[in-house]
């Protein structure tokens, strides 16, 4: 929310408690220690004039504040004030505008079910996890149909961690950026960003589950804490982070209430640079698939260079938890989605958290197929097309945007390797699948034909 001179003002004497913000590492952002801020001040991104920093730490200095957090790629600080003096902060030269540092997060009413049919006799040995089983999310999808298996393709999961040893999940790597705890430290203590992994890309190993991109290069960029709670400083963060270090698909359960402008253009740098965006349309319900003057969509869902996602039950309705709106693009299976969780477990949940991560899977299904490696723009707004485009219209209404995703007709479009031909028998779409249907609808046409003519000449000469 961007603070206009009254509302700074009208605020100057709110009680707004705040947490000191720690070092995360040099590939992520670049964050300056506080004392613990006193409970008369705000927490808020300052943004140049003319995009320029120039002399804004000074400035922020010389109102009493600290400058808690500076960005690789976006041109805005974070910063603590103190509240009686953010009118001169936002009349100072140099300051384009002030904007509070709103919190994001899962929703509050994400609760798991841990599955004990699949509780292995001994968690910590591989070995004695049940047999792998695919979630009917990824058979009603078709990703079990597909030779791409997201190989090559990086993911980041931007949510409270991912268990780095569980038997199913195998961590590329990640940053911890909440600036509580250590950069390196990454471990999920909540389950949801476990979970969220799991149906992105829980390795084919017979083991447990099995991802949608079981071989993609999963990322565990904790922007969440271990109560699944956060700041948009934090999301920003770990945007900036999967900027720095070329992961292609960027996928956020999670959502707050309020826009932003530091996130929309940490949203649109990281899209310009060829990045692919995805994010839960949020679980503030509907009033039915056909009520299309609804928006009950979270933030950054809404944003408009993010895919948002929103979720069906596995009788093709759509869940009556899940937001929609004007912005939505994508339908996927969000209910009763069996996954990883913490402890080395597995559980079943639901909720539009856990439909993102399938289109996240299959959009690096698509990119795998594609000659350009890393991100590369024109590349995501491609690989974004295809998947729209491709999509099984399920609710025809527009709860479900462009339908629900297909990983086997976005795998089998010409598009998902730039025109080169596909290897036949990876997809029964596409032109493989195009050309098998017309050679079948021909057959059948001549044999009722020739079933015709037999039948006229029995009718004669009989």
């Amino acid at each position: 929310m961007t603070l206009t001179r009254r509302q700074l003002l009208q605020g100057a004497g709110a009680a707004v408690s705040v947490s000191l913000v720690t070092s995360s590492g040099t590939a992520a952002a670049s964050q300056s220690s506080a004392a613990s801020p006193s409970s008369d001040s705000r927490r808020v991104f300052v943004h140049p004039q003319n995009g320029l920093l120039g002399e804004l730490l000074d400035v922020v200095d010389s109102v009493g504040g600290t400058t808690l957090r500076e960005y690789d790629n976006f041109g805005f600080v974070l910063a603590e004030v103190p509240s009686n003096r953010l009118d001169e902060l936002l009349a100072a030269t140099g300051v384009a505008s002030v904007e509070e540092d709103d919190e994001t997060g899962i929703p509050d009413d994400w609760s798991p079910s841990l599955l004990e049919s699949l509780l292995p006799p001994d968690r910590s040995d591989c070995e004695t996890h049940p047999d792998q089983q695919a979630s009917w999310g990824l058979e009603r999808i078709g990703a079990t149909e597909v030779e791409p298996d997201g190989s090559g393709v990086d993911i980041g999961i931007l949510d409270t961690g991912i268990q780095a040893n569980h038997c199913s999940l195998s961590v590329a790597g990640g940053q911890n950026v909440t600036g509580s705890g250590l950069p390196d430290d990454y471990e999920d203590r909540h389950g949801h960003g476990t979970h969220v992994a799991g149906v992105a890309g829980a390795v084919d190993n017979d083991r447990g589950v099995v991802g949608t991109a079981p071989n993609a290069n999963l990322y565990a960029v904790k922007v969440l804490d271990d109560n699944g709670d956060g700041r948009y400083s934090d999301l920003i963060a770990g945007i900036d982070w999967c900027i720095e270090n070329d992961v292609e698909i960027i996928s956020m359960s999670l959502g707050g209430e309020s826009e932003s402008e530091a996130v929309a253009e940490a949203i649109e740098t990281a899209h310009a640079a060829g990045h692919l965006l995805l994010s839960a349309a949020g679980n503030e319900g509907n009033t039915g698939s056909d009520s299309c003057t609804e928006e009950t969509m979270t933030y950054p869902a809404t944003h408009d260079d993010v895919v948002a996602v929103t979720a069906m039950n596995e009788d093709d309705t759509l869940a009556a938890y899940s937001s929609v709106g004007e912005g939505v693009d994508l339908l996927a299976p969000g209910t009763d989605i069996t996954s990883s969780t913490v402890d080395n477990r597995y559980a079943e949940a639901s909720g539009t958290s856990v439909a993102a991560p399938f289109v996240a899977g299959v959009a690096a299904l698509v990119w795998e197929t594609r000659e350009e490696s890393g991100p590369e723009p024109g590349t995501n707004e491609a690989v974004r097309s295809i998947l729209g485009e491709t999509a099984e219209s399920v609710l025809d209404t527009c709860a479900e945007g462009d339908g629900l995703v297909d990983a086997r007709a976005a795998v089998g479009d010409d598009r998902a390797t730039g025109g080169s031909d596909h290897e036949e028998g990876w997809s029964e779409s596409g032109s493989v699948g195009t050309l098998r249907d017309s050679v079948s609808s021909a057959f059948e046409w001549v044999t009722e034909l020739v079933g015709a003519i037999i039948e006229r000449l029995g009718r004669l000469f009989g």
